[in-house]
């Protein structure tokens, strides 16, 4: 097959989440389509617009959805045949074979960012940590592999430097690209047109897995100052940031960037607190040091002089994800 054309769409079968959901659910029902949603419990309390939550949304709006723990009774909804188009939007499940026969191959996943480099749910954060910026959207057919099957729709950009350490402002810049790409996307389906399928080039491809932000953003006080600085800035807003000890507490640090001193550290100085200034602190690393804000905490008078320490378990479970 080497083109696809959805016609005689009956219904929009949605599934996930997320900020973009909106817009896709918007830009039918101006069509007066008919579409049902299916989503999982922590995705129907994400606030997705106007301060409402997805649940909230669907309700005021009046679609029809359901929170589902998987995909495992998904063949008991008989609305969802071979006239039905299916949309994974940041969707947490995996379909399977019967998932994916149900829809006679009309399935197709909006993947947020260039499938070539970024397979897998791993989002913004690796392109801070892999110092990579490009980005984009590429739209699939869904097959049983993870990001795999035939793209028929792609766009590509890349992040502003002025951005490229905040990934809050990575985030908002994104969702602004991505409605403009969705919309022209939506346009084109909505009209019939005909997509040309092409294979997602495996030359040069990663696959990079999610994050969790408590148990993987463990900082390694021994890592090159670019590295702390890049791994800090990956967990920033809006996650809780990462991980690191002082004082035999757990604290969360989410900006940082690299001092200009030319002072040349000892090893055993890596982590220590070597000067404070109003809300931003100065730390050693291996090979100069780093400046972090740390505006977000409380009681940080007596913070110089000491040392910000993470334990070899707590870096061994982050490795492992536990």
């Amino acid at each position: 097959m080497k083109s696809i054309k959805f016609n005689k769409i009956n219904n929009f079968i949605i599934f996930g989440g997320g900020k973009l959901i909106a817009d896709i659910c918007s830009i039918l029902k101006l069509q007066k389509k008919k579409i049902f949603v299916f989503t999982s419990k922590p995705q129907s309390k994400e606030i997705i617009s106007e301060n409402l939550t997805l649940r909230k949304y669907l309700i005021k709006n009046k679609i029809e959805y359901r929170i589902l723990n998987n995909l495992d009774i998904l063949h008991k909804y008989n609305f969802i045949n071979k006239h039905s188009l299916g949309i994974s939007n940041s969707c947490r499940w995996i379909f399977k074979k019967k998932d994916i026969k149900l829809f006679n191959n009309r399935l197709i996943n909006i993947h947020y960012s260039n499938l070539q480099f970024f397979r897998g749910a791993g989002g913004l954060s690796w392109n801070i940590l892999t110092n990579n910026f490009n980005s984009g959207t590429t739209i699939h057919l869904i097959n049983e592999k993870i990001d795999a099957g035939k793209y028929l729709f792609k766009k590509s950009f890349k992040f502003p430097h002025r951005i490229r350490t905040s990934l809050k402002d990575m985030q908002e810049f994104s969702i602004i690209y991505q409605k403009k790409v969705i919309r022209n996307f939506m346009k084109d389906l909505l009209n019939e047109k005909n997509f040309k399928l092409k294979d997602i080039s495996n030359k040069n491809s990663f696959y990079w897995p999610k994050l969790d932000t408590r148990k993987n953003g463990w900082i390694n006080w021994n890592w090159e100052s670019k590295e702390i600085v890049d791994f800090i800035n990956s967990f920033s807003e809006p996650y809780e940031g990462a991980s690191t000890m002082l004082n035999n507490k757990i604290i969360r640090l989410k900006s940082a960037k690299k001092a200009n001193s030319k002072i040349k550290f000892h090893p055993y100085q890596n982590g220590l607190i070597y000067k404070k200034i109003k809300n931003s602190i100065f730390v050693v690393s291996k090979n100069g040091g780093i400046i972090i804000d740390v505006s977000h905490l409380k009681n940080t008078k007596n913070f110089l002089g000491k040392r910000l320490f993470t334990p070899n378990q707590k870096l061994q479970n982050a490795l492992q994800g536990e």
